[in-house]
């Protein structure tokens, strides 16, 4: 009897899952128009497994490559204003804790 679940498991495709590793983390290094317009050699590199390649791509491909960048971007950029927030909010807290304990003085500010 086969396995269903293997059956109905979907690999994943596209230039930003590294075909070693299966990270999603593939990076761009470097690209430049190849030949007829629309498509493009494109550099890529896991940062994960160290994989990298040079390969000609057409336009849809790149542009879903381009999609997949631009959603990283946005995660990362969401993550670093929690941890900003969160960093602030512990900076205040702490001045705030120092400054109730009167342990800030005009001397800590020459």
């Amino acid at each position: 009897m086969r396995d269903a679940s293997a059956s109905q498991t979907k690999t994943a495709t596209g230039l930003h899952i590294c075909p070693e590793c299966a990270s999603t983390l593939v990076q761009p290094i470097c690209w430049e128009q190849a030949g007829d317009r629309g498509h493009w050699r494109l550099w890529r590199r896991c940062p994960e497994c160290g994989w990298h390649c040079d390969e000609v791509h057409g336009e849809t491909a790149i542009d879903a490559f381009d999609e997949e960048l631009d959603l990283g971007t946005r995660a990362l950029s969401e993550v670093l204003k929690e941890l900003e927030h969160d960093n602030m909010q512990l900076f205040a807290d702490t001045l705030s804790a120092a400054l109730a304990a009167d342990l800030i003085t005009a001397d800590d500010f020459r």
